[in-house]
């Protein structure tokens, strides 16, 4: 039976961000001095013209919080979303966890199909599982009837979702996702999910990829409550860019044979074939 974790975080636990004496501070609480050079953060807002410039030396940006990327899922009507099979993203997810996708109403129940056989969970029961999960892709209003017709027809085939049918590495949850989004008709969403591989390089590993490095810092904030990333120098013409990640995390370890990764897409092999690079 899937259990997850007694300390999930339903909530943005607010990471901070401020620009000082050109590095990045990442916080949950602001400091009272830079932790990076030691000057009173306090005095910026009041400091004298520099004598030479004309130039208030004012060196701190105002804060800005972090946007948080999990999300409850019964709060999004006609969503594809995503979650750790066990455990939450924050605290319990690794590079070989197991991940699992179902589907949203208009109404906002969650429709799944796991070892458990097709499965559908009231909003208002709130089920704890989906209450920090990744939004996959959704649709607008005018398309809720119509998704909900077609999620009826895919979920009336009883025989084809029957739990005996259910295999973990070729008919799982997320076989059940394509063949709806197959049957929806819908261009970017239907389109992508033609195959295995198109979908999860266009709407699956951009999304995962955000999510690694969002956690991957609330660890270090977790363990050390201030982690500060120094700027990168520019990078000379002539030389390929580095992506300058907010969070001062690289991001090289990504999937590169996606065809691979994706035919073996099931709720263990997600996370395997390392959707994100979870860095402790």
């Amino acid at each position: 039976m899937t259990t997850t974790s007694t300390t999930t975080i339903t909530s943005d636990p607010g990471i901070l961000c401020f620009h000082h004496c050109n590095v990045k501070v990442f916080c949950f609480t602001l400091p009272h001095t830079c932790p990076h050079c030691n000057a009173q953060l306090d005095a910026d807002a009041n400091a004298a013209p520099d004598n030479a410039t004309g130039d208030a030396t004012i060196t701190r940006l105002l804060p800005f919080r972090l946007p948080y990327p999990f999300v409850r899922a019964t709060q999004h009507p006609c969503a594809i979303v995503l979650r750790p099979s066990t455990g939450d993203f924050l605290n319990d997810y690794s590079n070989a966890t197991d991940l699992h996708i179902a589907v949203t109403t208009s109404a906002g129940d969650i429709v799944e199909f796991d070892r458990y056989g097709l499965r559908r969970h009231r909003r208002d029961d709130n089920p704890r599982d989906w209450r920090q999960s990744l939004l996959v892709g959704d649709l607008p209003e005018p398309w809720h009837d119509y998704w909900d017709e077609i999620l009826e027809q895919i979920c009336g085939q009883s025989s084809r979702w029957a739990i005996e049918c259910y295999e973990e590495t070729s008919h799982n949850c997320y076989a059940f996702v394509l063949a709806f989004l197959q049957a929806l008709g819908h261009a970017q969403l239907s389109d992508a999910a033609r195959t295995k591989t198109s979908f999860c390089e266009k709407y699956i590993v951009p999304r995962t990829t955000t999510a690694g490095k969002y956690i991957s810092l609330y660890r270090r904030l977790r363990h050390a409550g201030i982690h500060v990333h120094r700027q990168q120098p520019k990078q000379s013409k002539h030389r390929a860019p580095r992506v300058d990640i907010c969070d001062g995390l690289d991001n090289n370890k990504l999937p590169t044979n996606k065809t691979k990764f994706a035919n073996n897409m099931t709720a263990r092999s997600l996370g395997r074939q390392k959707l994100c690079t979870i860095e402790e």
